[in-house]
């Protein structure tokens, strides 16, 4: 296989970073943005993408990209067999590093880290790549669908592992390393958010909004440094508000716009948009969303090594692009994960770790009081929900989302949601836990409160998070929040401090209640979203869905049930239980298929 002349003869504009004995690596260069190739000295090795120094190493004000590292600096990350990367950097980036004297190579993904790392092993060789797409016109091998990956996916299972729905084709997850000798291969766990758990902080309600303002704060700073126009999509939620507050006040002062898609009912936000706006001294874009969407765009969905969701990718990303482009804008920031970091809607969980972490006491007795208000019950009807969390998680020690589910819905009801066949459901509950991600196995023994971090870090650093219409040559996507520091610290503070007065995400909103405007800091529980759009966007092409899905891939292998998608996509749709995401869902799945099959 002569991989070097295929690329050299690719339409690409592949670039060879790293040419040594038993290792080829090479990139294509994007002019938008802030990802790299940083050569390590005497070819000992090559970082790919985005690389920061962290906090503690942090020699700016602000923090800068690395585009270059000295030589001692390169030398302390191969001999530490890129561990040092771990420690003292984050980023997004994928390492390749080369030791000529026992032949071996190393490729690892770095934690937090949506850019993705796949491998194909051929032979005596393994080929590493990002996207799928530069593999399949490499023509190297055929490529064959995953069923089982894909049946887990329509039933809502934990499908994100690094089994792909591409046979032939496996993900190194974040924090992952995979060791190429003469021999054979090994992999390694270089970072593991559960050991982060298993370390709370004795620090308190206060240490903790101090922490997360200050990593806040240096994440966003230290992402947005490279760009000096960026758009940001702000929702007028809590998270992206903190992004923009803390764009805002960077020390390189970049120029900023933000746009907000506003819908019908809760999906109107821009009174909260407009306060946060004015509060940055930035100008606001308002734009509706588009309900007479075609949803026949779904057809030009890209290829991935797995169905991809996006819920309002369809709608928002062009025009995202379109209006980046015309400010000359050069990326376009989110807050991504921010629900999930800052402790949104904690579960029961946190009962269970309070409870752990303090004892039958007064203060576990003050965060039951705390955790009563904030879902509007009763302190016995909480005090008996933790003991019969305490008795769930000595019984079921994993996360699993399908089993989560079943309990706060009821298995009929959680059923009734879903568009999955019973023969479907069967097959999937016969693979066991297979498609249960390690960070999930023994997580709710280790920090009850944790499953919405996880899965949310998951979930993003997953390509099921890429928009299926995004191009590599597009604007950057940058979600802050999305990184390695921050994450620690979120990991770090015990879930409980979140709803600290009854409310959710208390830390965040103390930690940011001197730079955001009243409104926001004010909104409770409530949260807007496309979820009106989305039911408008279905009901306007129903007739599309009913011939696209009625006859598609999965129905005719019985992964979704046919009467209840012909109920779904009918005039009845107003009776039908299940989730107008979930047909957003299918759809997704359906489109992946036919461009596989």
């Amino acid at each position: 296989m002569d991989l070097r002349r295929r690329l050299q003869y690719s339409s690409e504009n592949w670039q060879s970073v790293l040419d040594a004995p038993a290792v080829y690596a090479a990139y294509v260069p994007e002019s938008q943005s802030s990802n790299s190739a940083i050569a390590l000295a005497d070819g000992s090795g090559v970082i790919l993408g985005s690389l920061f120094r962290s906090p503690h190493r942090a020699d700016t004000n602000p923090p800068r990209s690395i585009r270059s590292l000295a030589r001692k600096e390169s030398e302390d990350i191969v001999d530490s067999r890129g561990r040092l990367l771990v420690r003292d950097y984050w980023g997004y980036y994928v390492a390749a590093l080369v030791y000529p004297k026992n032949s071996c190579r190393l490729v690892m993904r770095s934690p937090v880290s949506p850019l993705a790392c796949f491998q194909v092993n051929l032979g005596s060789s393994t080929v590493f790549f990002s996207h799928v797409d530069d593999f399949a016109a490499l023509e190297l091998m055929p490529l064959s669908i995953n069923w089982d990956c894909i049946t887990a996916q329509v039933t809502g299972g934990d499908f994100l592992t690094g089994e792909t729905a591409i046979k032939e084709i496996t993900s190194i997850e974040c924090g992952e390393c995979v060791e190429c000798r003469s021999d054979g291969r090994l992999e390694h766990t270089y970072w593991d958010p559960r050991g982060f758990l298993q370390e709370k902080s004795p620090e308190g309600f206060s240490g903790a909004t101090l922490t997360v303002r200050n990593t806040t704060e240096y994440c966003v700073n230290a992402a947005s440094s490279p760009h000096s126009h960026i758009l940001v999509t702000l929702s007028g939620g809590l998270d992206s508000s903190i992004v923009l507050s803390s764009l805002s006040r960077s020390p390189h002062k970049p120029l900023i716009t933000a746009v907000n898609y506003n819908s019908r009912g809760i999906g109107d936000e821009r009174r909260f948009a407009r306060s946060m706006a004015r509060t940055a001294n930035c100008r606001l874009v308002e734009r509706a969303r588009n309900q007479s969407l075609d949803l026949r765009r779904i057809e030009e969905c890209n290829r991935t090594v797995r169905p991809v969701l996006n819920f309002s990718a369809p709608d928002t990303e062009a025009r995202n692009t379109a209006l980046a482009r015309e400010l000359q804008a050069s990326a376009i920031f989110n807050g991504e994960l921010g629900d999930n970091i800052f402790g949104s809607h904690p579960g029961p969980g946190v009962l269970v770790e309070c409870v752990r972490d303090l004892g039958l006491g007064r203060r576990c007795l003050s965060v039951a009081m705390d955790y009563a208000m904030l879902k509007r019950q009763s302190l016995w009807r909480t005090l008996a929900t933790a003991h019969d969390e305490c008795r769930s998680v000595a019984g079921n020690p994993d996360f699993n989302s399908t089993r989560e589910v079943r309990r706060h819905y009821g298995d009929g009801r959680a059923r009734s949601l879903m568009l999955a066949s019973p023969e479907a459901e069967e097959h999937n509950s016969k693979m066991g836990d297979r498609f249960i991600h390690p960070w999930l196995r023994q997580s709710r023994l280790i920090a009850p409160g944790a499953h919405a971090l996880l899965f949310g870090l998951i979930t993003v650093t997953s390509t099921t998070y890429h928009s299926p219409f995004s191009s590599p040559t597009d604007l950057p996507q940058v979600s802050p929040l999305v990184s390695q520091p921050l994450v620690e610290a979120a990991l770090h503070i015990p879930a409980y401090l979140h709803c600290k007065n009854g409310r959710d995400r208390s830390v965040a909103r103390a930690a940011f209640a001197d730079v955001l405007p009243t409104e926001v800091l004010q909104r409770g529980l409530g949260k807007g979203g496309p979820t009106l759009w989305a039911k408008d966007v279905v009901e306007n092409n129903r007739e599309f869905l009913r011939e696209y899905l009625l006859s598609g891939i999965l129905v005719r292998q019985r992964l979704v049930d046919r009467k209840k998608l012909e109920t779904v996509l009918s005039p009845r749709i107003a009776k039908s239980t299940v989730i107008v995401g979930d047909i957003f869902a299918k759809l997704y799945i359906e489109a992946w298929l036919r461009k596989w099959h």
